[in-house]
This record gives C-alpha cells, structure tokens and sequence, in this order.
C-alpha cells in the first residue's frame, strides 16, 4: 500500500511517499474518521492537515500542505488517505 501526495513547494512539484503506517497511527485515523463524520469545523481541518503530516512521517511542515495543495482537492486527499490506513479494518470489525 503506497500512499503520496504532491504538494507544490518553492514553485516546484515534490512528491512525498509515507513511510510505515503503524498500528497507533490506525487508531488515531479512526478516532479522527469519527470526528470528521460528526461534522467539520476550522479546529476539524486542522487536526486532519496535521494527521496528514504524520501519516507523512513529517517530511513536510503543515504549512507546506496547506500552501502547496490544492483547495479542492483537500478533502477528497484527506478521506482517501486515511482510508487506505483504515484499509478493510472497519469492514472486518462490522462483521
């Protein structure tokens, strides 16, 4: 599983690939996942940019995502990252 994001940093496309997700990282993405489905707010997408960061094993600052992605496409990115954390697990628990 090989999660990316390209972020547009110093007017150049650089592309990060994250490292080892972690079972710790799992948890903190499901208890973000049901925040985020109980409603979005300001405090909501901060905690979601800098979740994202950490997915990234910090190679780039939480500014940087926010500078260098795009608007539109930010939540799309978020949910689907974290998805692929989560992978099936939600699925395997439900049943």
């Amino acid at each position: 599983m090989t999660i990316t994001i390209t972020l547009l940093i110093d007017g150049k496309e650089k592309i990060f690939n994250a490292p080892f997700i972690s079972t710790r990282r799992l948890k903190e993405t499901l208890a973000l996942s049901e925040k985020i489905y109980n409603g979005i707010t300001i405090e909501t997408i901060d905690e979601v940019a800098e979740h994202l960061v950490e997915i990234y094993g910090n190679q780039f600052t939480i500014d940087e995502l926010y500078d260098g992605f795009p608007a539109n496409e930010f939540a799309n990115k978020a949910i689907e990252d974290m998805q692929r954390v989560l992978g099936n697990f939600e699925d395997k628990i439900k049943n």
